[in-house]
């Protein structure tokens, strides 16, 4: 089996897992009701640390702008004009695809599953719960990002910056949603499972085309 085809196979096997997890979340919670009892826990705890040092709330308020829909649509703008400028017109498309059919699979989830929020009273807590928009969208655009940039670096320090980055915004959007009490612990997981099996299906999808074209 040659590099390419262990390169695809793994990211079917990486995206059959990340369906499993999603199926295995979803389904937990449709079993308990609106919420686990571990998502009661992280709720009571998270309650506690805000109330003890709300300096760490506002804190992840400010991280929260990390997964602002505008603020993610300036960075997939900004990566469109990077991948345009390198003329990897492939890539750009597949950005584009990834992030503006991604962002139209996570309402209709939502709605199937019609989640009530944590805290329904709290300002922001709007429209349904599972999964997190924030979240999901968060980990579709950073990981789109680090993906189709990073094989424009030939240095090594700085793809390993460019991954590690990405998936620092991402666990800190996470961490907003928990502890800003928006979303369970179980709206975040599902979310960031969810986001990954679209990435690693579209990526696939990138792959094949790549070995198609360029032997």
């Amino acid at each position: 089996m040659t590099e390419k085809e262990n390169s695809c196979t793994t990211l079917i096997f990486l995206f059959l897992l990340s369906l499993l997890v999603f199926d295995i979340i979803a389904w937990d919670w449709w079993r308990h009701g609106p919420s686990s009892q571990l998502d009661l826990m992280i709720l009571r705890h998270t309650e506690k640390v805000v109330s003890t040092y709300p300096g760490f709330s506002q804190f992840l308020s400010l991280a929260g702008i990390l997964g602002n829909s505008y603020f993610l649509g300036t960075l997939v703008i900004l990566g469109g004009f990077f991948l345009a400028r390198g003329k990897d017109w492939p890539a750009l498309l597949f950005l584009l695809i990834i992030v503006l059919l991604g962002n139209l699979l996570v309402e209709p989830v939502k709605s199937w599953f019609q989640r009530p929020r944590p805290l329904p009273h709290l300002p922001g807590a709007r429209g349904f719960s599972f999964p997190s928009s924030s979240a999901y969208l968060a980990a579709v655009v950073y990981g789109s990002l680090a993906f189709l940039i990073s094989p424009h670096t030939s240095k090594w320090w700085s793809k390993i910056a460019l991954f590690l980055g990405a998936l620092t915004a991402v666990i800190l959007v996470g961490l907003s949603r928990l502890f800003l009490r928006l979303h369970w612990l179980t709206d975040v997981l599902g979310a960031y499972a969810l986001a990954s099996s679209w990435l690693l299906f579209n990526l696939l999808v990138y792959k094949k085309i790549q070995q198609k074209w360029r032997p």
